[in-house]
């Protein structure tokens, strides 16, 4: 578990199963943060992801828990580690709109990096988001993430075509901004 001023990062437990169900049924705030096009997911599909995960080895995952309550997920994406080069792709998400804009979610971040880059020993985490996602952008910028690259008109996201930005950290980025903030 990892413990912030507001925000716990813990893994996701059985009894978590009917909450998070209905956080991924959450049509409008899952388009707008642009996780895709939205279509409804069966208790049965998020019990039967749990169980998979209690087979994989990778315990890279975590549910963000504000005050008691499980508001999103965060976490390094297995099936895009490089080991061999040291880099990783994460990805966040708070669904419940009264936790996001304040500050939760680049709690939950700051968290994951301390893990990954002291615990886990990343050299590079990285992610990619819709050009359009200003809020993400700027919460990955506060954090020290830089533009990395952009990938023109690359997905489609509620009848437009829109760019994707990948936004990278290196360790002794990370680590500078750490000596400095002492």
């Amino acid at each position: 578990m990892l413990r912030g001023d507001r925000v716990i990062l813990r893994a996701m437990e059985r009894e978590d199963l009917p909450r998070w169900h209905a956080l991924m049924n959450r049509q409008i705030e899952l388009v707008s943060i642009g996780m895709g096009p939205w279509q409804p997911v069966p208790q049965a599909v998020i019990e039967q992801s749990f169980e998979k995960r209690l087979d994989n080895p990778d315990r890279s995952w975590f549910v963000i828990e504000i005050a008691g309550t499980v508001v999103g997920h965060t976490g390094l994406k297995y099936w895009s580690w490089d080991r061999r080069s040291g880099s990783a792709e994460f990805a966040i998400g708070i669904f419940e709109p009264q936790y996001v804009g304040r500050g939760y979610g680049r709690e939950a971040l700051k968290l994951l990096l301390d893990w990954a880059f002291r615990v886990e020993n990343w050299r590079r985490i990285w992610c990619d988001t819709l050009a359009i996602n200003d809020r993400a952008i700027r919460s990955y910028q506060a954090c020290g993430f830089v533009e990395e690259g952009r990938l023109r008109q690359h997905d489609y996201h509620e009848g437009q075509y829109v760019d994707v930005v990948i936004l990278g950290l290196l360790r002794s980025e990370w680590q500078a901004r750490q000596r400095t903030a002492q």
